[in-house]
Parts: structure tokens; sequence; C-alpha cells
């Protein structure tokens, strides 16, 4: 408990408050005005900041579960002469009255609380002010209480006849203080790689179609699984547990979701943190497109800095291989021959680069490719050239995969190659 003593002076402790929630004026409309020579003790049962809410209902009130702690009693104790200010009263107020809720005591039992009976000394609104009557020690109890989504500092005051008592009580937002650590992205990263899976791509030997469907192909959207782990404060280990954190992406080629198919997906995501500092999981989502994708992630007066990074490679959509003029009909020749173009286009019909690996269908030596593999030019450049040796006479096509996979498997038109 922290406890200040106020006579005409400034003090500190944890407060906040605006309005009233329940009670009835009971005894605290009887008695008298502390004189202008008594003296106020100010008291705060929490011996820490409180937090604000991040989250409201449509009524404008907090909504799910709260970090603690977000409420508090306050103790009131009145002198006069310097005895006890038995039936004396001062009038409470906040500023700014947006920062806090005034009430009745959490702790019936509490001193200077209100007994349940409603006997017994009180704080309430009286004549639209709220007022609190000493007990026969001259204590008074009410309660204070984060009902918002404000936060700094707020300015509990006590005033009677012409004195005044103040205290400055920090509201922190909601999220994680300054002093925890280890707040982390856990399971995308900076240095991460998202990779093409190749699901969705296609083969042609024609020319480029109009359209390659949408950047977010429904069944196939690439995703990682993720949560968000923070360490509480050593003297404050609880304050983790509700915490809320806010995951958002930078970038639209990335998104959020709560299912692992992303069909749902949101640029932004509230996550609330357990009572061992973890989130639960969530989704990654990625386009079909390339991307730097930056992360943003933040918790109160904590954030992720530098924040994470992924490396977002395109997805490719479509394969082509055509035949260049001219080429599907050679003569067995033992000198090199350009004889195909190789490219691969994502969504935008933009080419990608792509490593792929080449073979021949055919029986016998017709032709001979002077590569095994190759890397598919990207955008701006010229479509990647294959090479092969007309050496045999028969017929043949260029087969062309992804790197080290089977499917899809796209081959060129058919090339016949004769004797002299």
């Amino acid at each position: 408990m922290t406890r200040t003593t106020a006579a005409g002076a400034t003090a500190l402790f944890w407060v906040c408050g605006f309005g009233f929630i329940g009670g009835s004026a009971g005894c605290v409309a009887d008695g008298h005005p502390l004189g202008n020579d008594g003296k106020v003790e100010i008291a705060v049962v929490v011996d820490g900041p409180l937090f604000a809410t991040d989250l409201l209902d449509e009524g404008g009130l907090p909504a799910g579960p709260r970090q603690t702690p977000f409420e508090s009693d306050v103790v009131l104790r009145m002198t006069e002469d310097d005895e006890v200010g038995h039936g004396a009263y001062v009038h409470v107020r906040v500023e700014p009255p947006e920062a806090l809720v005034l009430g009745l005591a959490i702790d019936p039992e509490g001193e200077g609380a209100q007994h349940e009976d409603g006997s017994g000394p009180t704080c309430t609104v009286i004549d639209g002010a709220f007022r609190c009557r000493g007990d026969s020690e001259g204590f008074a109890r009410f309660s204070i209480r984060s009902a918002a989504d404000w936060s700094g500092e707020a300015k509990l005051i006590v005033t009677w006849s012409d004195r005044v008592a103040e205290s400055f009580i920090p509201v922190l937002p909601a999220g994680l203080p300054e002093d925890s650590d280890n707040l982390q992205l856990i399971g995308v990263g900076t240095g991460d790689v998202i990779a093409p899976t190749y699901l969705a791509l296609s083969c042609s030997i024609d020319a480029l179609p109009e359209d390659l469907g949408t950047k977010w192909p429904e069944g196939r959207i690439r995703a990682r699984e993720a949560f968000v782990r923070a360490s509480a404060p050593v003297n404050s280990p609880t304050v983790v547990e509700n915490a809320p954190v806010v995951v958002e992406s930078l970038s639209p080629e990335a998104a959020l979701s709560t299912d692992e198919t992303c069909a749902e997906r949101t640029t932004r995501l509230r996550v609330l943190l357990n009572a061992q500092g973890e989130s639960e999981r969530f989704f990654t989502c990625f386009s079909d497109l390339s991307a730097d994708v930056e992360l943003s992630v933040t918790s109160g007066e904590k954030r992720i800095d530098p924040r994470p990074v992924v490396e977002l490679q395109p997805e490719p959509r479509l394969l082509r291989v055509t035949v260049l003029d001219g080429q599907t009909s050679l003569e067995v020749d033992f000198s090199p021959e350009t004889i195909w173009e190789v490219s691969a286009f994502d969504v935008a019909l933009r080419a990608v680069p792509m490593d792929v690996d080449l073979s021949l269908d055919q029986s016998g030596t017709v032709l001979e490719l002077t590569t095994a593999s190759a890397t598919l030019s990207p955008q701006d450049s010229q479509p990647t050239a294959i090479t092969a040796i007309p050496s045999g006479a028969g017929t043949s096509r260029l087969v062309v995969r992804p790197r080290l996979l089977a499917e899809p498997s796209c081959e060129s038109d058919l090339i016949t190659v004769s004797e002299f």
C-alpha cells in the first residue's frame, strides 16, 4: 500500500477515476465538511500502475479478459486538529475525467469500506459530486478503475474547504510495460524464405493467357504457424496474462488468420498472452506474388525492433516451353543449336526466376542437351534459351520440371531430326 499525506501539497501514488458505479448516499449525506485545518492521507492498495483496456464493446465498456491490475481500492484518512475526522467529508474527482471511474470499495471488509447492509461510512455521488465521509477512525474507502483506452498520468484530486490534495497515477496502455523482456514472434521472422510450392503450376506451349486467376488461390494459400512470446518483469510476474499483442502485416502480399487455410484473412490481428507469456497460435498467410514482407509486433510500450522481414518468393503459375521458329525440323549436325525458349510466369503474368531440370523424351541419340538444368530469366530479360546437339535421326521433346521435383512435367512440341 502506498500512502501520501496532503495538506495543500502534491503527492505521488497510483490512482485513476471518473463517474460512479453503484452505491447509495447512505450516511455520506450526513456529517460536516472537513475544516480548513483538516488533513487527508491517501493510500492506494495496489502498489503499481493500472492498465487501460484496448478493446471496448458497442456500449463503450471494456470487452474481453482484462490485464491486471486495472482497478484498486483507495483509502482516505481524515484528521481535524490532529484528531480523527469522524463524520467529516471531502470531495473527490479525477482529471482528466475519462481516465478512471470512481466507485464503491472492492474490498467490503477493508477499513473505511461500506458495510453490506449499507450502514457505516461510504463514498458515493451526492448532488453530482463524489463525496467521502470519515468513519469513527476517520477512514473512507472507494475504488478506482480503468474503464477506457485512455493512458497517461491521471490525477486524483481531493478537495475540502479551500484546501486540495493531489495524487498522480500512471495508467499504462494495455499490453507489456517497458521493463518486460524478450518479445518475440516465433514461427516466422527475419531470414525466413517462403518458397514456392508449385501446386498451381500449369504448362503451356502457346501464347500467354489474359488471366491466371487470383493471387490468393482458395485451398492453396501458403501459410506459416506462428505465436508471440514475452517475459514478464521480475517485479510484476503476472502482468503478461491477458496482455494484448497486435501483429500486423505491412505488405499487401501477406495477411494473418486464425485458420490454416487462410480463407478468412486480416492485415491486423490481436492476440492475448497467457500466464506463461505465450499467445494462442495463428497463421501468417502469403500470396502467390513476391515481396519482402514486413511484420509489425506491438504490445503496450513494447515492440519488436527492427521489425521481422520475410522473403516471399513468387509462386510460378505457368511454365511455357516453346520451340523457336524453324526449329521443329532439323538435320543431323554435331554443332549446338538453340531450339527452345523456356519461361515461368506468376499470377500477374510477370516472368519470374525458377530453377528447372531439363531432359529429353526420346529413344536413342536424337538430341543431346548442352545443360541438364537452368535458372529461368526474370521480368524484363530475354527468355531462357535452351540448346542441344542434333546427333541422330528421330523425334524428341524437351521436358522441363521444377528442380528436384517429378511434377509437373512440361513438354515442348515434337522436334524431328533427319539425316543429311
